[in-house]
């Protein structure tokens, strides 16, 4: 495959509440997949984190991004800036840092 020259400047947050530690930039591409960015998501939060809910440029509960294997592309992403944003379940036992 190509390497995809492309470039996406996503910001993933926390759909509610707002909370700007949780906020960060990832550098992909619009092949980028949605799995890779709940990855990184899972990562900052230390893996405590499960059901996870991911929606592209406006939070919706309509509008959650169910195939993880989808691209940012087919999620209307091709290039320059996006925001993703997403809401989690605690995993039970787990501590707020």
């Amino acid at each position: 495959s190509r390497v995809d020259e492309r470039r996406v400047v996503a910001t993933v947050k926390l759909a509610a509440p707002v909370c700007s530690l949780l906020e960060f930039k990832l550098e992909c591409t619009p092949s980028t997949k949605i799995s890779f960015v709940v990855d990184r998501i899972i990562d900052r939060h230390g893996g405590s984190i499960s059901d996870l809910s991911v929606c592209v440029n406006r939070f919706h509960p309509e509008e959650v991004i169910v195939g993880r294997d989808k691209t940012l592309e087919q999620c209307g992403v091709f290039g320059g800036e996006c925001i993703i944003y997403y809401d989690f379940v605690p995993r039970p036992g787990a501590l707020l840092q």
